[in-house]
């Protein structure tokens, strides 16, 4: 692949948390959201969240120790 071709190419369309996002198959605004990737509700087109976890990075957050922050004196 040239750069020309490389240049011209598409860019990767993301799901964005929070935006108005249209599918880009049926237009459709209602989406299925999981930790990866968002799904058209319409077409089930799937594409992936801009924020999604790169490889190797936990998906949940780890919960705080048990009285920790509730301490009282």
């Amino acid at each position: 692949m040239n750069a020309r071709a490389t240049f011209l190419r598409p860019a990767p369309q993301l799901y964005w948390p929070g935006e108005t996002n249209r599918c880009p198959c049926c237009g459709g605004r209602a989406w299925h959201v999981g930790r990866i990737t968002a799904e058209c509700a319409a077409c089930d087109a799937a594409l992936p969240l801009a924020h999604a976890p790169q490889a190797g990075e936990a998906v949940w957050e780890s919960p705080e120790p048990a009285g920790r922050g509730t301490e009282t004196q």
